[in-house]
């Protein structure tokens, strides 16, 4: 997936020589139906099966030639006919003839040749057709009966458009020209043009409905008089062109005739303006509206030049005044930050790379415009923000775009795991929080961050007790390492001890030297915590009870609901630590995995010493875990000792720890049998009542 858009992509050429990258039918068949499954998946999830098909070769019979070093692959024909992409784009085909042909569309699918280089603006779902040409057939009936018939067709579109929102009303051309104020125009003569495109009047908008059947306006007679010499000669039409759609000159009445004898197309003598605005059949006068906003917001701000890539589409009215509302602030933020006068284009391109676009990517990685399918990733953006802001003001917290997501879309995501959860929230509020899958918040809220940093915001839970402000001294630690945001959140219905907490909170703040932010709520403090964790990075907390070691105590930790609940990372602190030599407890699992890959990135960022302990509980394990572990950090090139002992896995850790001066732990979460852990225990529950150093659970 980017950008919306589907792609699947096949390398090689028939084999004609020897060497890498060719392959023969039968192993491009092989490819090709081994992509099948995903394609499904696709089609499940996102409702298409694939968009864009990339090959170096052509499909059979499209553009290829005789010879078996040009020759097309069979298995993308099936590929074409099967799951109907948009577009397949392939090469290796040279062209040396201005009459070659470059693009031919087979069913749906435009296939395009890009020797040299093409370019193209593709469109999530988008479709392509050859029209099947239908040539005006008399009617046997009478030219009364007839207007009748495009009468009731009439009635019928209208009802239609009531029910489902469509539009049943032709743009008037004044309307487009007074939003475009083009300056150029080209005759093109007589070309037979699609009906389907036809979408506007430019004297006789009221009188036809949007597929130019009569309203009642239309004068009987001259519809008639027109049907009649149009059994004997079809006139061409006068018609302005914008992009992909024409408005009627001359000639309402023709059209109208040759919609209700189901002709596609009729001659019409064509005048293109030259516009930038992108119009499609499917378009009414507000998406012209916004189709001419967003080409002057991009000209305005530059990012027609600067960054072509990026569209802005929306279709919220009002959208581009709300980005540069947005755009001015940032520049004015600016100006105060580096002391420095900005232009709105330069704010806009530091705005672009600093607060869009990583939003973006978090709404594109997060799954949530599956949620919404028929909306825009700006549109999603905007919504984001006014979502963010409003959880801001209602809550007093300081948070970031990005970090709202996953709350936004637990308030307001379509897809079915969504609902659930909203039933399952109003069903069984106790137990109503979800975690996040495994590696899900890696993927959605650290690969689009382009400044490289995990934990920019920390959650400390304050008790109240000694123990809850060593949580907060480890929260400096980690902040003065990664210039992290720190946010502190004491749930309480005392409010006796609110103004101590207070009072010691500024002390200690002012000691540090730190902006951290103190937030008191009242409610129940596991839920709590694990709500407020979604808009932060990493939650920090004393671990002054942690689960007894006896199975009812584990069924009712607090601890273990909230490692199991939480959908970020944890650290739970016994006591201080500088976090200079960490200690991966690594057995190849999932969980485990996620791990690691935090420990390369303290060992990276932070310059932590690393120690790799697994533990199988007998010799007889096949596989060593710890091949897996070395072979990642090898290619980072990070360096770390590797241990390997039998014995009980908790037991191995802790006494590795000591013996290694480790002074924090790096662990997955609870495993995937619940029952057995709290029946039996688990490393976990072992690491949190044993451990004298802080444990950061990840998962």
């Amino acid at each position: 997936m980017l950008n919306e858009l589907i792609f699947v992509g096949f390398e090689g050429s028939l084999p004609y020589k020897e060497g890498p990258f060719l392959y023969s039918q039968n192993e491009m068949w092989h490819y090709v139906l081994g992509m099948v499954p995903r394609l499904l998946w696709k089609k499940l999830v996102y409702g298409r099966y694939v968009d864009v098909v990339i090959t170096h070769s052509p499909p059979f019979g499209i553009h290829d030639k005789d010879s078996n070093i040009h020759g097309g692959f069979k298995a993308f024909r099936w590929l074409i006919k099967t799951f109907q992409p948009a577009y397949f784009f392939h090469g290796h085909i040279h062209v040396y003839r201005e009459d070659e042909k470059v693009e031919t569309v087979v069913g749906q699918t435009k296939v395009i040749n890009t020797y040299g280089h093409r370019k193209s603006i593709i469109r999530p779902g988008q479709r392509h057709h050859v029209p099947r040409e239908k040539p005006y057939i008399p009617s046997l009936a009478n030219t009364a009966e007839d207007f009748r018939d495009a009468r009731r067709r009439a009635a019928l579109e209208n009802i239609w458009g009531t029910l489902t929102g469509s539009s049943k009303h032709l743009i008037q051309f004044q309307q487009v020209e007074d939003q475009l104020r083009y300056e150029q125009s080209q005759k093109l003569g007589l070309v037979d043009i699609p009906l389907d495109s036809i979408v506007g009047s430019v004297s006789r908008p009221r009188d036809f409905t949007r597929k130019f059947f009569p309203r009642e306006a239309v004068d009987p007679g001259r519809w008639q008089r027109v049907k009649l010499k149009m059994d004997q000669q079809i006139s061409p039409i006068d018609v302005y062109q914008i992009d992909q759609v024409y408005f009627v000159l001359d000639g309402n009445h023709r059209v109208s005739v040759a919609r209700q004898r189901g002709m596609t197309q009729i001659p019409a003598y064509v005048t293109k303006i030259e516009s930038t605005v992108p119009l499609t059949p499917d378009d009414d006068f507000e998406d012209v509206i916004i189709k001419h906003r967003q080409v002057r917001f991009r000209k305005e701000t530059g990012m027609n030049v600067q960054r072509p890539d990026l569209e802005f589409a929306t279709s919220i009215p009002g959208a581009y005044r709300q980005l540069r509302e947005q755009i001015s602030k940032h520049q004015i933020n600016l100006e105060i930050w580096h002391h420095y006068p900005y232009s709105f284009q330069e704010a806009t391109e530091n705005w672009v790379e600093e607060v869009y676009l990583p939003v973006l990517q978090t709404v594109s990685q997060s799954g949530l415009l599956r949620d919404f399918p028929e909306r825009t990733p700006t549109d999603l953006y905007l919504w984001l923000t006014q979502y963010q802001q409003e959880l801001s003001r209602q809550y007093g917290w300081e948070i970031k775009p990005s970090a709202a997501v996953d709350s936004f879309a637990a308030a307001y995501g379509n897809r079915l795991v969504h609902r659930w959860r909203r039933t399952k929230k109003y069903l069984f509020p106790q137990g109503a929080v979800q975690p996040l899958g495994i590696g899900d918040w890696r993927r959605v809220h650290l690969m689009p961050r382009k400044e490289g940093q995990i934990f920019s915001a920390v959650l400390v839970a304050l008790n109240g007790e000694d123990s809850g402000w060593k949580a907060l001294e480890q929260a400096f630690t980690i902040a003065e390492i990664e210039g992290s945001s720190i946010a502190t959140l004491h749930v309480s219905r005392d409010a006796s001890i609110h103004q101590e907490i207070k009072s010691e909170f500024r002390k200690r703040n002012l000691e540090q030297n730190l902006s951290a932010k103190l937030y008191i709520e009242e409610g129940e403090v596991l839920d709590t915590l694990t709500k407020r964790a979604l808009w932060n990075d990493l939650l920090i907390f004393s671990l002054e009870h942690p689960p007894d070691d006896r199975p009812a105590a584990r069924l009712r930790s607090g601890i273990r609901y909230l490692v199991q609940s939480c959908p970020r990372p944890l650290l739970a602190v016994p006591a201080t630590s500088d976090m200079k030599h960490g200690l991966l407890a690594y057995d190849g699992s999932p969980k485990a995995t996620e791990a690691l890959y935090l420990a390369a990135y303290l060992a990276e960022k932070w310059g932590v010493q690393l120690t790799v302990v697994t533990a199988p509980e007998d010799s007889a394990a096949r596989t060593n875990p710890l091949d897996k572990a070395r072979e990642y950090l090898d290619a980072r090139k990070i360096e770390a000792s590797f241990i390997r002992e039998i014995g009980s896995p908790g037991e191995v850790i802790l006494e590795n720890k000591n013996s290694h001066g480790c002074d924090f732990l790096i662990v997955g979460g609870y495993g995937y049998q619940p029952v057995m852990e709290v029946l039996f225990g688990s490393t976990l529950d072992t690491l949190l009542r044993r451990s004298d150093v802080p444990i950061l659970i990840c998962h």
